[in-house]
Order: structure tokens, then sequence, then C-alpha cells
């Protein structure tokens, strides 16, 4: 069933906020699976597994196969990073998640975004159609950093849960 182009839009931003939404939430999952493993860098593993079985039965049941390697040849260089930087993700919520609660995580995550955001469409990186960088993106951008600068000055000292953050705080 196809949608048009305005449904279709709207049906990727409730997503996007829906999994927006989850994103602190995956950051505690994993780090508790940290605690529970004592080792970061295997919840990590644990996350890209299941992520890998999930996308591949998601290709096995759409049958779209898996990539050729003629394709994976023509891509650039740099299409690859993406699954670096998203395992980069993955130990740093591993590492921050505990330290800095849901709170300070996200609202330094979403400055990080917002600001590379801004960089990719004022020069079209990354396959990204160049915007321009107007005032009120400019503006946005300042109130989010109000935002995280009181975010950080407002942190109170976390409630020790010696179920999640006091295990696996360090690397075995």
């Amino acid at each position: 069933m196809g949608y048009d182009e305005s449904t279709m839009k709207y049906i990727l931003i409730l997503l996007v906020f829906a999994f927006g939404l989850l994103q602190p939430f995956q950051a505690g999952i994993n780090s508790r699976m940290g605690a529970v493993l004592g080792d970061r860098v295997q919840a990590g593993f644990i996350n890209g597994f299941v992520n890998v079985c999930l996308i591949s039965l998601v290709l096995i049941v759409l049958l779209r196969g898996f990539p050729s390697l003629t394709l994976l040849k023509d891509a650039p260089w740099w299409a690859y990073l993406g699954g670096a930087i998203g395992a980069g993700v993955v130990m740093v919520q591993l590492t921050a998640a505990p330290v800095l609660g849901a709170g300070l995580l996200v609202a330094f995550f979403v400055a990080g975004q917002l600001s590379g955001s801004l960089i990719a469409d004022t020069w079209g990186l990354v396959g990204y159609p160049v915007r321009s960088t107007s005032l009120v993106r400019l503006l946005a951008m300042v109130l989010i950093m109000v935002g995280v600068v009181l975010a950080l000055l407002t942190d109170s000292p976390a409630v020790a849960d010696p179920g999640v953050a006091g295990e696996g705080a360090s690397e075995s």
C-alpha cells in the first residue's frame, strides 16, 4: 500500500519521534547489559549482534536479499563510516549513561546532532542537499546550547542504583 508524499512525511516524523523517544531507554538498556556482563565492550557486541540479526530478518522477510559485493565496491569509502559511527554511539552511551543520566546524555547528544546536522546541511555533506543556514536555525542552535548548559547547571547527584551503575563500571 503506497502513501502520498505528504502522508509518508508525517509517518516518518512520527517514527523518528518514537525512536528518538526510545534513544535514552536504549542507552540505559545497553548500560544495564554492560553491568550484567561486567564489560561494556561485550554489551556493545550484543547490541550490534541483535541489530544484525533483526536487519537480516527484515531483509529476508521483505525478500530484499543481501547486498552484492559488486554494489558494495561502488560505495564511497565514507559510506562505511555509518556502521563505525553507530558502534561509537553505542559505546559512548554505554559508558556515559550511568554517569550522566538520561537527561544530560540526551541533552548533549541532541546538541551534537544539531551541530552535525547544521554542518551537513550547510555544505551538503554525505549526500544531503545544501540548505542555507538561516537566522532561525542559528537561534535554534543557541537555544539548544542554552538548554544543555541549564541541564548541566541543574544536574543533581545521582542516587546510586547498585544494580545498574555500580556493576560493570570498569572494563574487564
